[in-house]
């Protein structure tokens, strides 16, 4: 909350356009001690924190950050209680969790945009619609671009068989390039044996991936869905069932 206190006077200050010496002049404090104060150095005792606020015109919750601490704790738990129902497909008590933490933060992005794959994974037409605004929202905000990705492929299963082939391969152009991919790109921050092994582990898990698809035929959507919010389960490091996973691929190539 130390952090969240320095930026608050510091930003506070810019916004009532006023100078760290007008600011000390009003305090009766030099404003070296301002200074520290907005570098994080020091804390305000509590008769400064009632005077800043004051002079902020803003609660001392505010001030101190106390909004964004509650958010980030809440964030953590909510996120974690959330995974485990999804794994557990308890889909409808999921759903829940993110309607009463959109009456707390209701323009929170990350919260529209999980609600929106827990519609999708709970599979039922009533909530396509309102799954597709939501994911068309986040899309339409600056946002984080891992959540825009997942929501450009959330939006592609639940409308593909809405829009004509044409609507849908437009959209999954959209999606990232495997080259591009997180994956991939990671390899290059790994040198000597860290880098062998990461590399690996990500034929492992493609060899799996292209094994599952070939197998299936198609993934089914809500299988699909589900993968990507939870992520591809574990890849198997088994070398002889590695070997019969790759005779399978090409077994098919050639086919």
């Amino acid at each position: 909350m130390n952090n969240y206190l320095a930026e608050n006077i510091r930003n506070l200050r810019r916004q009532k356009n006023v100078t760290q010496e007008e600011l000390a002049v009003y305090l009766n404090i030099s404003f070296q001690t301002i200074s520290k104060w907005e570098r994080g150095e020091s804390l305000p005792d509590i008769n400064m924190l009632v005077s800043l606020a004051g002079y902020f015109d803003v609660s001392t919750d505010e001030l101190l950050g106390m909004d964004k601490h509650r958010s980030e704790v809440f964030s953590y738990n909510f996120s974690k209680s959330v995974y485990e129902l999804i794994k557990e497909e308890k889909y409808d008590e999921a759903v829940n969790k993110y309607r009463e933490a959109q009456k707390i933060y209701p323009n929170n992005t990350g919260i529209h945009a999980g609600l929106a794959m827990v519609l999708a994974l709970r599979n039922k037409a009533s909530d396509w619609e309102e799954a597709a605004q939501l994911c068309r929202k986040v899309l339409g905000e600056p946002q984080y671009e891992k959540i825009k990705t997942s929501l450009r492929t959330i939006l592609f299963i639940i409308t593909k068989g809405t829009i004509s082939r044409k609507e849908a391969l437009a959209q999954a152009k959209q999606l990232t390039h495997i080259w591009e991919s997180r994956e991939m790109i990671t390899a290059e921050l790994y040198e000597g044996e860290e880098r062998t092994n990461y590399l690996k582990g990500l034929i492992n898990l493609t060899i799996s991936l292209l094994y599952d698809k070939i197998d299936n035929v198609q993934m089914n959507d809500m299988d699909l869905l589900k993968m990507i919010y939870l992520g591809p389960q574990e890849a198997d490091d088994d070398k002889e069932a590695m070997l019969k996973k790759l005779e399978a691929i090409k077994s098919f190539m050639i086919g």
